[in-house]
C-alpha cells in the first residue's frame, strides 16, 4: 500500500513527535520539521500529500503564515495550520492566505486524524478532477496530411507559442474547437484552464454576467474571463455578441483589466483569448453589427480551416480514427473505407467533418440497415467553381457522374442505347454505373 506522505513543521519536539506517532498508527508516512530552513529543504526534495504546519516557529528565518504564503507560490499541496495561540483573526488570515483548515493546540487525537484524512481526500477529488478535465481537453487527434492541413498545422505551431490572438475561420463541422486546442496545447498557456463558449447560445441578457462575474444580492460568482485565468478562452461564433457587449470586451482587451457586473474590484485579465466565426466578419463590420476596432484586436492572426471536400485526401485517415473511437477497432475501418468512399464519391460533405463521423457512428451502430437507408438525394449539384477546386482525380468522378447521369436520363434509362451512343461496351458501362450508384435508373 502506498503510505501517504505529511510533512510536520513544529518548533516544538514533544508535539512534532506526538503528532508523528499518531499519524504513524494510522500507517501515514511522516517527517518532521523544526524551522523553515529546514522546511524548505525537505519540500524541494519531496512530494508530499499533506502539511501540518504551526504558525509560531522560534529559531526560524520564517514563521507559518510566511511558510504558507511561500508555498503557494509553487504548489497547491492541502496545509493544515495548529496554534496554541489561536483566535478568530488568526484562523480567517490562515485560511485567507491557502490554509485548508485551522485547528487549535491543544487537539485530540480524533479531530486531527478526521482533519487530515479530510484534507488529504478533498485534495485528491479536486487532482483528480483537474486531471479529468485536463485529459478532456485533448481527448481528441489532430488528424491529416493533407496539402490543405498541414497549412493549418503549420500556422498552429508558429502562433501557439505567442501570446497573439487568433481568429480561426471555418464552416461548421470543420473543426475550429480542435485547432484551439491545439493552439492551447502548444502555448504557454497551457497549465491552465481551456474553457469553450458559443457566443451564439447565450442569452443576450446575461452575456455580460457570464463574461464578467458578477457582485449583487450577496452573491459574489466569477465570469469566463475570471475562470479562464493563466489559460485560455475560446470564444466560438463571436458574430452573435451584441454591440453593447463587444464595446465592453473591447475595453477590456485594451484595459487588460475588468470588473464584475455590479462589482467594484479591479480585476486583471489574465488569458488568452481565441475567437472563431462561420461569418465573414468584415461583412458583418460593412452591416454595421459587428465593430471594426474589436474586429482589428481580435484579427491579429487568422486561420482559415478547409472544407472536408477541400482535403478529401485525408477521408481514408479519418475513417480509421473515427471507427477506432466507436469500436475501439482498429481493424474495422478497413470495412468503412470502400463503403463510406464509393457511396459518397460525388458528396460535397455540406456537414464537413461532423458529418462523416455521424455517418461513421451510425454506421457502426446500424450496419447494413443503414446502407438500406442512408438518403445521399440531398447532394447538390456541384458547380464548376467547385470542381476547379477539387483534384483532377475528384473532378474526373464528378464529371463522369453527371455526364452519365445526363445521357441515361437522355436514352430514358435504356443501357444499351447509352452505352452505344457514348461508345462503350455494354457490360463495362454498367460496372461504371454501378460504381457511381446510378444503376437504380436503369430498365431491366
Amino acid at each position: 500500500m502506498n503510505k501517504k506522505k505529511i510533512l510536520i513543521i513544529d518548533d516544538e519536539v514533544d508535539i512534532a513527535n506526538n503528532i508523528k506517532a499518531i499519524l504513524s498508527d494510522e500507517n501515514y508516512n511522516t517527517s518532521i520539521a523544526h524551522n523553515s530552513k529546514d522546511a524548505l529543504q525537505q519540500l524541494s526534495d519531496n512530494n508530499y500529500s499533506l502539511i501540518i504546519l504551526d504558525v509560531w516557529l522560534t529559531n526560524s528565518d520564517l514563521d507559518g503564515i510566511e511558510i504558507l504564503k511561500k508555498l503557494r507560490e509553487t504548489t497547491l499541496t492541502p496545509v493544515i495550520i495548529i496554534s496554541g495561540h489561536g483566535n478568530i483573526e488568526m484562523a480567517v488570515k490562515a485560511i485567507k492566505e491557502g490554509a485548508n483548515e485551522f485547528i487549535e493546540k491543544p487537539f485530540t487525537t480524533e479531530r486531527l486524524l478526521l482533519s487530515v484524512s479530510r484534507s488529504i481526500e478533498l485534495y485528491e477529488i479536486k487532482s483528480e478532477n483537474e486531471r479529468l478535465k485536463h485529459e478532456n481537453i485533448y481527448d481528441y487527434k489532430f488528424i491529416g496530411e493533407s496539402l490543405a492541413i498541414n497549412k493549418v498545422r503549420n500556422l498552429i505551431k508558429k502562433v501557439a507559442p505567442t501570446t497573439s490572438r487568433v481568429m480561426i475561420y471555418g464552416d461548421s463541422g470543420t473543426g475550429k474547437d480542435i485547432v484551439a486546442r491545439e493552439i492551447h496545447k502548444y502555448s504557454n498557456f497551457n497549465d491552465g484552464p481551456f474553457i469553450a463558449i458559443n457566443a451564439a447560445l447565450m442569452e443576450p441578457e446575461n452575456i455580460e454576467k457570464e463574461f464578467f462575474g458578477y457582485n449583487e444580492n450577496d452573491v459574489d460568482k466569477q465570469g469566463y474571463f475570471e475562470l479562464a485565468s493563466n489559460g485560455t478562452i475560446f470564444i466560438d461564433e463571436v458574430g452573435e455578441m451584441p454591440l453593447q457587449t463587444q464595446a465592453k470586451i473591447l475595453r477590456v482587451l485594451t484595459d487588460k483589466q475588468f470588473t464584475k457586473v455590479g462589482g467594484s474590484k479591479i480585476i486583471d485579465l489574465k488569458c488568452r483569448i481565441i475567437c472563431s466565426s462561420i461569418q465573414n466578419l468584415e461583412t458583418l463590420i460593412d452591416e454595421g453589427s459587428f465593430r471594426k476596432d474589436l474586429f482589428h484586436r481580435l484579427n491579429v492572426v487568422s486561420i482559415i480551416l478547409p472544407k472536408l471536400i477541400e482535403r478529401l485526401d485525408d477521408i481514408d485517415d479519418l475513417i480509421k480514427y473515427f471507427t477506432k473511437l466507436f469500436t475501439g477497432d482498429i481493424k474495422r475501418h478497413i470495412d468503412l473505407i470502400p463503403i463510406i468512399k464509393s457511396k459518397y464519391i460525388n458528396y460535397e460533405w455540406p456537414g464537413n467533418i461532423r458529418e462523416l463521423r455521424n455517418i461513421i457512428e451510425r454506421h457502426i451502430i446500424l450496419g447494413d440497415k443503414y446502407e438500406e437507408d442512408v438518403d445521399t438525394s440531398h447532394d447538390s449539384e456541384i458547380t464548376n467553381q467547385n470542381v476547379i477546386s477539387l483534384p483532377l482525380k475528384n473532378a474526373r468522378k464528378v464529371f463522369e457522374k453527371n455526364y452519365l447521369q445526363s445521357q441515361i436520363n437522355r436514352f430514358d434509362g435504356n443501357i444499351s442505347k447509352t452505352a452505344s451512343f457514348i461508345g462503350m461496351e455494354r457490360s463495362a458501362l454498367h460496372r461504371k454505373l454501378k460504381q457511381l450508384g446510378l444503376t437504380e435508373d436503369l430498365k431491366k
